[in-house]
């Protein structure tokens, strides 16, 4: 908050809006604060840390008149009523002019704000607007100096350097998703964008990859409103489905003075051949729509491409930028954005079952908006029945999507191009959500018959295999290990009919005994191979319920032993008691390893002090 650069202690004016509407804001503030009014607006002067709630009552308890950004999505919000509410309840005559409000759009004027008198900034030239909002801030007639424009005629002058943009000069676009409202973080990666897309030389060409629900679509359609002054136009091809991808680039034909049956490669070209242009390839998924683009790679110009995509193999096109999952703070800033009262202590926890994946918490937001269900119960659910709640709630801005379906597609595809790869991938969908070591499976024998064992058999089948999963982002290879996101492996197995799922535990504990050595007691060259594979032998036998088996009981059995070398009794003790179990229902109470499996429960109970 300025006046002249120097810090003042009460503002003129708290500017109010919604998150879709900042830029209007900002320019607004911007206009007031170079009139030498003092304003106080979220964007430049909430700080980091801070509640936001607090900030709000800070603001419009100090600030002399509030000004009330209107538009539909102002009108929706629930943080922004109790805002002009507030200027409202200190002058409901209107007397002191406590309440200015300028609408940015064709809008309902509802309840009391239809009792004040508006100021319309939409549908006009920006030296006409910038006129209106200080007229209304100094309280005197709107009328101008000399005689009006020409309703239509050309924009209006500029305004100084560094000023934000007047929303309506913004650049010409073509099918470009609304600016999303509750978008949060990613500052590195915009900024790692724009200096790619900014790079000298021949047309700059970006991919974002990364899994689905990552948050690339997001990340595009904010760098294209938050850089928008940067170019003068801007297109927009939904590239799921390859057969469509031509159709959308006629219409873009027109805007670099083709006509609609021009080739889609001229297009493109033309397209790259203009300053300050950007033509975005959403969604290239499919391979024979990454054929598509590739095919299309522009020649040298000064136009820029970005492709978002989860698919891998895009590096001869151009620089890659990998999403990651959020950062914790700004997973949890999502929920607790929309929702200031929430324990942070419970966000974290949500945000931690979720994986922090964006589309996955900001579904989560959505479910506790749209039933009410307290965020304590919310994550009682996500841990008890995760598959079953990653199909509920929506996100505003992608109706019909959720973490249940998003990697359907790509699973189906890859069981045509790869059942090996499938398969494999059901089968670390059991593991644990922990590093998996590719070797586990490298032994054909350990597998039934089938793609899978097939794939094992051949290190170049083995290694598409692996290289098809990790292409669509379903997985992450690290030389030898790969992670696969708990979400990924949470709607793997909700998929999973209970007869396959049996199967595959079967194996697993099959892969597991084979892979781990069994003499364990006093053996520390042998605990770095349990301490990688114990999350995950614990895990698939705990999915295994009560059925008893000899992989199952030996493994039970040996994992109790390297635990109590560990000095972990508390867990040693219940496999222990599990193994002797399942020993005596497979073999008999009189079978010799039946009878070890008692005296490993005896020396457990006896190092952990209960004997």
């Amino acid at each position: 908050m300025t006046r002249g650069g120097d810090e003042a202690t009460e503002p003129d004016f708290f500017v109010s809006y919604t998150g879709g509407d900042r830029a209007w804001a900002e320019w607004i503030a911007w206009v007031l604060e170079d009139a030498d009014y003092r304003v106080v607006i979220q964007a430049w002067d909430f700080r980091a840390g801070a509640h936001f709630v607090e900030e709000v009552q800070q603001a419009t308890a100090r600030a002399t008149r509030t000004v009330a950004v209107l538009s539909a999505a102002y009108l929706e919000s629930a943080f922004t009523a109790p805002e002009w509410q507030e200027a409202w309840r200190a002058d409901p005559s209107g007397q002191a002019r406590k309440l200015l409000v300028f609408r940015i759009e064709q809008c309902p004027r509802p309840g009391l704000l239809a009792q004040v008198v508006m100021v319309d900034l939409f549908g006009i030239r920006k030296d006409v607007a910038r006129r209106a909002v200080l007229a209304a801030a100094a309280g005197r007639r709107g009328k101008p100096a000399t005689e009006p424009d020409f309703p239509g005629g050309p924009a209006g002058t500029e305004v100084a350097v560094g000023a934000p943009v007047f929303p309506p000069d913004l650049p010409a676009m073509w099918n470009v998703p609304a600016r999303l409202a509750n978008f949060v973080g990613r500052e590195s990666l915009l900024t790692q964008i724009h200096d790619r897309l900014a790079a000298t030389g021949s047309v700059a060409v970006t991919v974002l990859e990364g899994m689905g629900g990552v948050g690339k679509t997001a990340l595009a359609v904010e760098y294209i409103h938050r850089y928008a002054d940067a170019f003068d136009r801007v297109g927009w091809v939904p590239a799921e489905q390859p057969e469509l991808v031509g159709g959308y680039l006629a219409g873009l034909a027109s805007m670099v003075g083709l006509s609609q049956d021009a080739e889609p490669a001229a297009v493109v070209a033309a397209w790259a051949r203009r300053p300050r242009s950007l033509l975005v390839f959403d969604n290239a998924d499919d391979p024979e729509t990454v054929k598509t683009i590739k095919g299309l790679r522009p020649s040298p110009g000064a136009g820029r491409l970005l492709v978002t995509s989860r698919r891998r193999g895009f590096t001869a096109l151009g620089a890659t930028v990998t999403v990651p999952l959020l950062p914790r703070a700004e997973a949890m800033c999502i929920l607790t954005d929309r929702f200031p009262a929430l324990d942070p202590t419970v966000a974290d926890q949500i945000c931690d079952l979720l994986g922090d994946l964006p589309l996955a918490v900001e579904q989560a937001a959505g479910y506790l908006d749209q039933t009410g269900t307290p965020p304590e119960e919310y994550a009682e659910l996500l841990a008890k029945h995760l598959g079953d709640m990653l199909a509920e709630g929506e996100v505003a801005d992608r109706p019909g999507v959720t973490v249940a379906v998003l990697w359907e597609l790509s699973v189906r595809r890859l069981r045509d191009e790869c059942p090996a790869a499938v398969e494999l991938l059901e089968l670390w969908a059991l593991c644990a959500p922990e590093t998996i070591p590719l070797d586990l499976f490298g032994d054909p024998a350990g597998f039934d018959d089938g793609p899978l064992k097939n794939a094992a058999a051949s290190r170049a089948v083995w290694a598409h295999t692996v290289g098809a999963l990790v292409g669509y982002s379903l997985a992450r290879r690290d030389q030898d290990t790969v992670d696969v996101h708990r979400l990924v492996q949470a709607t793997t197995r909700h998929r999973l009919p209970s007869d396959r799922q049996k199967v595959h535990t079967a194996t697993l504990l099959r892969l597991f005994r084979a892979s781990l050595p069994g003499d364990v007691a006093r053996n520390p060259q042998v605990w770095p191979r349990w301490r990688a594979l114990l999350p995950h032998v614990r895990t698939v036998l705990d999915r295994g319920g009560d059925s008893a088996g000899d992989d199952s009981a030996w493994l039970c059995d040996r994992a109790a032993v390297y635990l109590r070398q560990e000095g972990q009794f508390a867990l040693a003790i219940p496999l222990s008691q599990r193994a002797l179990a399942e020993w005596t229902l497979v073999l008999g109470p009189n079978h010799p390893d039946t009878l070890t499996s008692c005296n490993n429960l005896a020396d457990a109970y006896r190092a952990a002090g209960r004997l």
